[in-house]
């Protein structure tokens, strides 16, 4: 059963051991734009430009939301005084309320990030906004995101065709879906012990 429905505040902040997670700044503009700008990132996201320039990042952090529908967040390293390393979201897609989506710059790679900050949003979802399910989707050559799905709780929910821009259109996909029964018996992540959340 779901809980209330906690609209989140703008200046959401979501804390992991290792990241900070809020809505990304334009301060973060040149350190997104370098990251981003990556063929090996765009090709398994549906809607990243490539090249992806300094006018992309201002115009991704200038629409950035946190709001009952739409959370964007950009994910940190804790303590680091220019720590933005990716991004995490929530957004409605295909008919589900929220699909998660992510991505962490590749020198970042290989560290267990892109897991600490699905396990971060995936609680605010099930804990704060009352959600009876998170859905996810990866390309069918993105084992690595696989992986992080399935050590977050997802299931594997089918495949099809999703958009790509940087294919300029379908490409093959798997579907995964996190149940709030799955989320409960897995509340006690064991990487972590369980995201917080204040607001600046």
């Amino acid at each position: 059963m779901s809980t209330t429905p906690e609209v989140p505040d703008p200046s959401l902040i979501l804390e992991t051991p290792r990241l900070v997670l809020h809505r990304p700044t334009r301060a973060d503009a040149a350190r997104l734009a370098e990251l981003a700008n990556d063929s090996g990132i765009a090709e398994n996201l549906s809607i990243l430009p490539h090249p992806y320039g300094l006018d992309d990042a201002h115009a991704y952090i200038d629409n950035t939301e946190i709001s009952a529908t739409r959370i964007n967040l950009g994910v940190y390293l804790a303590g680091a005084a220019d720590g933005f390393i990716g991004t995490a979201s929530l957004m409605p897609r295909d008919g589900e309320r929220f699909v998660v989506g992510y991505w962490i710059g590749r020198p970042h790679w290989g560290r267990g990030y892109a897991t600490e900050a699905v396990q971060a949003i995936v609680d605010l979802a099930f804990g704060r906004l009352g959600v009876d399910a998170v859905a996810a989707t990866t390309r069918v050559t993105n084992g690595s995101s696989r992986r992080v799905l399935e050590k977050c709780g997802f299931q594997f929910a089918g495949s099809g065709m999703g958009p790509s821009l940087y294919h300029r259109g379908m490409v093959p996909i798997d579907r995964f879906r996190l149940e709030r029964s799955i989320w409960m018996s897995l509340k006690n992540w064991a990487s972590k012990p369980g995201e917080t959340a204040r607001s600046a």
